[in-house]
């Protein structure tokens, strides 16, 4: 494992955001991070590889070219990370990289944990190594970077059989980690907040995911409270039920937060994709049932009484800012209608708003914003336009 073999690089990939990111002279190979969520590294697993395509674009007047990795879970839709290029050093290692017949590519996932390694081959066709090489880059702009998102979407959403025949093929031939592995972590540090374990698993596969994916949100969290702040899976003190996942009180604020996935494994993966938003569609529907119990509960007493890793705590929240948050597996962009009306409905109903994120959005969230400030202006930013306009937009994070 790379990151055993060279623990110099953890606190490298801990800053690394998403994306693709190249090593050389780093052992006798060139390196190809992955860095992305389970979803994505389990398809990559399933499939033996990946794809990357070449997007063209024009930025700043400038004909330029973009990356989009492929992780087909969905023949149509695959899970992907677009890789804006532009004139830096990042993009001429990506070139460089591009140019190998083999790579180490090592897969870590969005806490840094190393969980797929393979010596893997390129196959770049030719035409498609030429319009990398010969294409011209311009300097980064923030504008010129929402622009690249923009028609490298759009541009992937229309691909045609060509496109996919001149995408570079990523076939992983050798294992360079063991792809059943089950990881133990007991640094204190990240088993701070209220009702943490002392100690925690993980694993790519999940046949049950609830605790996993409950743990990785508080641990996301954590980029933005303090451990003091949050409490995994509060119970009432009145019939030891769960009163929401997590709860995260600040001194001014509290957020409801109510998470739901769905198992890691190749035949959920796999599903079509109408089972996938249907499924997303119930977990949302059993989500605001259960954040409207919660918002009950909290309204019933004061001050709020609850049981949190065994030991009963008291919290008068006092005026503090109640709001919703719903964490899903995944949101479609197609069925921002249909998740908007539920969720309008339950704030009409207890005046307390909610937003719907999939877990990649909030993983984005809490990477990019700087504080708890933020994140809360960035939740009312989106839900406002959603009660202006009937409809929740996604919002980006740059």
């Amino acid at each position: 494992m790379l990151s055993i073999l060279h623990p110099e690089i953890i606190p490298i990939v801990q800053d690394y955001p998403i994306g693709l990111y190249p090593i050389f002279g780093l052992g006798s190979s060139p390196k190809l991070i992955i860095k992305t969520m389970k979803e994505g590294l389990l398809a990559a697993k399933i499939n033996n590889g990946f794809k990357i395509y070449v997007c063209p674009m024009t930025l700043g007047g400038v004909d330029t070219v973009g990356l989009i990795s492929a992780f087909f879970d969905d023949e149509d839709e695959p899970l992907v990370i677009w890789t804006a290029l532009f004139d830096n050093e990042l993009t001429r290692l990506l070139l460089k990289a591009m140019d190998c017949d083999t790579l180490d590519v090592h897969c870590f996932d969005e806490h840094n944990r190393e969980l797929l390694g393979y010596v893997s081959k390129l196959e770049c066709p030719s035409a498609t190594k030429d319009r990398l090489n010969g294409s011209s880059y311009c300097t980064f702009g923030l504008e010129l970077a929402k622009s690249a998102f923009s028609q490298m979407s759009i541009w992937f959403g229309k691909r045609t059989h060509d496109d996919d025949l001149s995408a570079i093929g990523v076939e992983f031939i050798q294992t360079l980690v063991p792809e059943d592995q089950l990881f133990l972590d007991a640094r204190p540090d990240f088993h701070l907040y209220h009702g943490s374990p002392q100690f925690s698993f993980s694993q790519l596969k999940r046949q049950e995911p609830g605790t996993f994916q409950e743990q990785d949100i508080a641990r996301l969290l954590k980029n933005l409270f303090s451990p003091e702040q949050i409490y995994l899976n509060p119970l009432r003190i009145t019939d030891r039920d769960e009163i929401a996942d997590i709860l995260v009180i600040t001194e001014s604020e509290v957020i409801v937060l109510q998470a739901k996935d769905s198992p890691n494994i190749e035949r959920i993966l796999k599903n079509p994709l109408d089972r996938k938003k249907a499924t997303t569609r119930k977990a949302l529907r059993k989500a605001i049932s259960q954040v409207s119990g919660a918002i009950g509960y909290l309204r019933s007493m004061s001050p709020l009484k609850m049981v949190v890793g065994g030991e009963t705590c008291e919290i008068d929240i006092g005026n503090r800012t109640v709001r919703a948050l719903i964490v899903v597996k995944e949101l479609f962009n197609d069925e921002y209608s249909v998740y908007t009306a539920p969720i309008l409905k339950l704030w009409r109903e207890t005046q307390i708003s909610c937003v719907a994120l999939d877990y990649a959005e909030l993983q984005m969230y809490v990477t990019h914003l700087s504080n708890a400030e933020s994140f809360f202006q960035a939740l009312d930013r989106v839900f406002s336009h959603a009660v202006k306009t009937e409809q929740f937009p996604r919002l980006r994070i740059w």
